[in-house]
């Protein structure tokens, strides 16, 4: 367990050993919610991700341009 304390602000800081095992970094969307008297936070996955050209990417994606977005 790790302590943190809230602000006067009714913020928490997140520790860096949790942001980087979780890969938390700046504009990083969570979701938040109550269980009984606990607060839980989830990592918000998004179901759009940029794919550019010379990466890896699926069928799905136009092989000719430049960059693609693709669902998944």
């Amino acid at each position: 367990m790790i302590r943190v304390v809230v602000d006067e602000k009714g913020r928490i800081c997140i520790p860096s050993e949790v942001r980087r095992a979780l890969g938390i970094r700046k504009g990083t969307k969570l979701l938040m919610h109550v269980e009984g008297n606990r607060i839980v936070l989830t990592l918000e996955k998004s179901m759009v991700k940029l794919v550019k050209r010379g990466s890896k990417w699926g069928k799905e994606a136009f092989l000719d341009a430049g960059e693609a977005l693709v669902y998944g």
